[in-house]
């Protein structure tokens, strides 16, 4: 019996470590010399994008408040306790990311469930949170994953998770044709497991409903100052038109952003792209040689590497591209 639980135990943790490795953006060599060999993107012309476009500005405070709550430097009130979420790896983190979220989307008016997934080896929980439209036969679907390695995780992927919360309050007072929904994905670090397993999921029926998926993936250090980041779509014909959008709004309201050409599979956009359905992620510019020296390791907390002016653009534009999208109703 020893010898099976041994087998067992050494399995699970080879087979853990080989899903965990086979993400990691910093082994994604194809990823890199993609962006190095890209020449630098045309700006998209403003005569792509409606002279009125709507900007809508994401609350820098709250985001930065949201965030230190979230990577545990600010305690929270979960079940009438003061707690600190010092990390997303564990059952115990998970839960208190989950009830934190699930507080906040509540408070901005989003309706909320927490699906769960996956066998003994492999089992988690996603978050979602939704804002209906008038018609809901089509969605917009704002996502990134919540669990950190056993560290605070504050730009991996705090800063994605908060950011998509700061963007669900910037368009919480609008009314729209279509539904939001955000979705946080569990086990991301363990192999893209929760979207994989949302979308698996999913109905025909509701892969068709989506228009678009916006993935975000650390997002928080900009040590250049150059505003550069990545709006990854791989150049895949169904998901171009998001990146489009983005950039003709970005320019058309001089935010400072510049995109750098990346393309790589190795986040939970790419479990949608092989459903064939269009999806982007949204990043620093890790290709681009301006990554954050904390990935993937323990001083990756609140602190003052973390630029909230530059994620303020970035969620801004992201707020206004599904805004347009959507399809505002007046």
């Amino acid at each position: 019996m020893k010898s099976i639980i041994l087998i067992t135990m050494t399995l699970m943790t080879t087979l853990t470590a080989y899903a965990h490795g086979d993400h990691l953006w910093s082994t994604d060599t194809k990823a890199f010399e993609y962006t190095e060999n890209m020449l630098q993107n045309k700006s998209i012309s403003l005569k792509e994008i409606l002279k009125d476009s709507t900007l809508i500005n994401v609350d820098g405070s709250f985001f930065s408040q949201r965030l230190k709550e979230f990577s545990g430097a600010a305690p929270v009130i979960l079940n009438g306790k003061s707690i600190n979420i010092s990390e997303r790896g564990s059952k115990e983190g998970i839960e208190n990311a989950l009830l934190y979220l699930t507080n906040e989307y509540k408070n901005l008016g989003y309706e909320t469930e927490i699906k769960e997934f996956g066998s003994f080896f492999s089992k988690g929980k996603n978050f979602i949170a939704t804002k209906k439209g008038q018609d809901s036969s089509k969605v917009i679907l704002i996502t990134s994953h919540i669990d950190s390695v056993g560290n605070a995780g504050a730009n991996d992927n705090g800063s994605g998770t908060i950011g998509t919360l700061a963007i669900a309050k910037a368009l919480a007072p609008y009314n729209f044709k279509y539904d939001l929904r955000i979705v946080g994905f569990d086990k991301e670090e363990k192999g893209l497991v929760g979207s994989k397993q949302y979308v698996k999921a999913l109905s025909k029926d509701e892969q068709s409903k989506i228009i678009g998926v916006i993935n975000f993936e650390m997002m928080g250090t900009n040590s250049r100052k150059d505003g550069r980041f990545h709006i990854i779509d791989c150049d895949r014909s169904e998901s171009t038109f998001m990146t489009k959008t983005m950039e003709g709004i970005m320019n058309w309201h001089k935010l400072g952003l510049t995109k750098v050409p990346g393309c790589t599979d190795r986040s939970d956009h790419a479990s949608f792209w092989k459903a064939n359905i269009p999806a982007i992620v949204i990043s620093e510019n890790f290709f681009g040689g301006d990554s954050d020296k904390c990935y993937h390791k323990k001083c990756d907390k609140f602190d003052s590497r973390l630029d909230f002016t530059y994620m303020e653009k970035i969620t801004t534009a992201v707020a206004s591209t599904t805004y347009r999208l959507l399809s505002p109703i007046n």
